[in-house]
């Protein structure tokens, strides 16, 4: 990864103040002062020093929430009242939001948007989240969807074949009636509003978007606006399904 984000995954602050402690001097990568910011490093493997100390890799951290609706994922966003970082164990920060010693920054993985709700991977594991977001991994992530009108069958091929837009293909893997308006879809890949804008294509108005499964995860009984850390086995099962 490159220099910025691995010391931002370190916990010395935003992928931004990073980088100015990067082109300022404060970085040595394996005895040697480094400036580019387009060095790429491994934090496992090299040896890396800000002002003289011997930065490390935090362990791993695995948290699933279940977001409710009206909480915006980033903490980017400072005219959001409410992000899932005020959700968060205190220890669990994104560093432009918070800070403090003995606190680890998480990363969201994947996307939903503020009206959404549902399950919701917060992680510092880098490699993992890149694929878990890749298009090449096929995770499925599985969504409970109902509309403001009644589903036509009909539509169901053109829902999955998909239409281009300005970010590339948009469509669904697969479509599941569960009542008149009401059902569970499957996405593999997630561009930004993906499924609104599919069903708005088509003349549909997405009135309640929520995630179920990413993956080998379940949302389950977690409550809204609760989460829990992974165990071990389903970390696991999650690197497991991205080849890691």
């Amino acid at each position: 990864m490159r220099i910025a984000h691995a010391l931002a995954t370190a916990g010395l602050g935003s992928r931004r103040k990073c980088e100015t402690f990067v082109t300022n001097g404060a970085i040595s990568l394996n005895g040697e002062v480094v400036y580019d910011l387009g060095r790429q490093v491994d934090l496992e493997k090299d040896t890396i020093l800000y002002r003289g100390k011997v930065l490390q890799a935090a362990p791993h951290v695995y948290y699933i929430l279940n977001k409710p609706e009206g909480y915006v994922v980033t903490a980017q966003d400072i005219h959001a009242k409410q992000t899932v970082y005020d959700l968060l164990p205190r220890h669990l920060v994104n560093a432009t939001r918070q800070s403090g010693t003995n606190r680890v920054r998480v990363f969201p993985v994947g996307r939903l948007d503020k009206d959404s709700s549902g399950l919701l991977l917060m992680t510092n594991d880098g490699e993992l989240a890149n694929r878990l977001i890749h298009p090449r991994y096929h995770v499925e992530k599985w969504y409970e969807v109902k509309l403001g009108r009644a589903w036509e069958p009909a539509d169901r091929p053109k829902v999955l074949n998909g239409f281009h837009s300005y970010d590339g293909l948009l469509k669904l893997e697969e479509v599941r009636p569960v009542s008149k308006r009401g059902l569970m879809v499957e996405l593999r890949e997630g561009k930004k509003r993906q499924i609104r804008r599919v069903f708005k294509y088509h003349g549909y108005d997405v009135v309640y978007l929520n995630r179920v499964s990413f993956g080998p995860l379940k949302l389950g009984n977690l409550l809204p606006g609760r989460g829990r850390f992974l165990t071990s086995f389903e970390a696991q099962e999650l690197r497991k399904a991205v080849s890691i």
